[in-house]
């Protein structure tokens, strides 16, 4: 098992550093293959608010971190004490772990999984998946489906969503008298949208970059939609503001906001920051009428009495090393008979060919003639399969390269 992962994430660095170096998702399939070109392998890049993990079968890890801060413009000694790498089984028990929500934030959420199955279709959809991480990520969904449906651990999950709508109501009273605007109409803001929607807000607006998406999602929440160009002329309207985009700059500015306080008359203004990159200045939160909370904030919250929670994580990493141990048993198990085959291949050459030199040297030819004949049909039949296969098919020329570590 080939397959490496090397990654930043919630636990290993705060979002200030997670923050630069997110793959913007417009332009992901351009990094993807950037990175196919500089390190000749294939490549899954997982970049989600909380996590940027990268898996191929690039066994240097400092190769991997130069590339990675050189991408996203980053000196490496930011990224040295922040960040992990693993390979082989460990990396596959990680990979699981994620894909299972049992690394996350908020332990069991039901989003990450359908994250690294979209990393995986654009990977995919590149041609940028190698036989390594095809068979890796298979077994990664196989097993993080079969954790999660015999477990409870995404059962009644503790979202961002619930802690944003508890800390809310600590502050300001009764969902029902809000008015809230979600900017960004993404996987997350929906979640959050139709979360909040539960309450039945007094008013609820998507603004989005294209009118149509946000049209889309405010109908499911029975709400009204807008551009976020419209944002500003609008934003003083509304109580509780939850952004979520993928834009690499703040959108929601010091000025915008002292400008809404202003018109609200210092009423107060509740903002949720679930972008990362984030997507609201955080200079906002030193006015007096404004509460600021992003994802870090909110998570900590999130978890507060999971004592269940936490019986059924350990009760999923115990099903987890079962299941991987499980599985390394029977790949081992299927390695043996072709390893018999070709030992038995092997024997069988050397076995003719001793045999010839034997009778050679008793029929009284030069010994040191009879050891260098040996050696030359040895290489030559030994030779003779893999200069065959790459023969007839080129494309079998990297596989030999990989079993004999050549270089080129």
């Amino acid at each position: 098992m080939k397959v490496t992962v090397l990654g930043i994430n919630h636990k290993s660095a705060p979002a200030s550093l997670r923050d630069k170096f997110v793959f913007n998702q417009d332009s992901l399939t351009k990094s993807l293959n950037e990175f196919k070109a500089n390190l000749k392998t294939g490549v899954l890049i997982l970049s989600t608010c909380n996590r940027t993990e990268i898996y191929s079968s690039v066994s240097n890890d400092k190769v991997l971190r130069e590339w990675l801060c050189k991408h996203h413009n980053v000196k490496i000694k930011e990224i040295n004490d922040h960040c992990y790498f693993l390979k082989g089984s460990a990396a596959l028990r990680h990979a699981i772990s994620v894909g299972a929500g049992l690394d996350s934030m908020i332990i069991g959420e039901p989003q990450i999984l359908g994250q690294v199955k979209q990393a995986y279709r654009i990977s995919e959809n590149g041609s940028l998946l190698d036989n390594n991480l095809i068979p890796f990520f298979s077994k990664v969904f196989e097993l993080s489906k079969i954790i999660r449906s015999k477990t409870q651990i995404g059962t009644n999950s503790t979202t961002i969503a619930s802690a944003a709508v508890r800390l809310i109501t600590k502050i300001f009273g009764a969902i029902s008298d809000l008015n809230i605007l979600f900017i960004g109409a993404g996987e997350m803001n929906e979640l959050s949208a139709k979360y909040f929607a539960k309450y039945s807000p007094k008013k609820s607006t998507i603004a989005n970059r294209t009118l149509d998406k946000a049209s889309k999602l405010a109908k499911k929440i029975n709400g009204d939609s807008c551009l976020i160009s419209d944002v500003e002329k609008i934003i003083h309207q509304y109580d509780v503001v939850v952004s979520c985009t993928g834009s690499q700059l703040p959108i929601i500015g010091l000025g915008m906001i002292e400008e809404a306080i202003k018109i609200r008359k210092h009423k107060p203004m509740f903002f949720v920051d679930l972008a990362v990159p984030a997507d609201i200045e955080k200079e906002i939160e030193n006015l007096d009428d404004t509460f600021l909370y992003n994802l870090d904030d909110l998570a900590m919250l999130a978890q507060e009495g999971i004592d269940l929670r936490t019986q059924e994580l350990e009760k999923a990493f115990r099903l987890l090393d079962k299941l991987l141990n499980d599985y390394l048993k029977n790949q081992n198990t299927k390695n043996v008979p072709l390893t018999i085959s070709l030992k038995n291949l092997f024997d069988d050459t050397k076995s003719k060919e001793l045999e010839k030199a034997i009778k050679e040297i008793q029929k009284g030819i030069d010994p040191k003639e009879v050891c260098e004949k040996l050696a030359r049909n040895l290489t030559k039949k030994l030779l003779h399969f893999p200069t065959k296969s790459i023969n007839e098919d080129k494309n079998n020329a990297k596989l030999i390269k990989q079993i004999y570590k050549l270089k080129d």
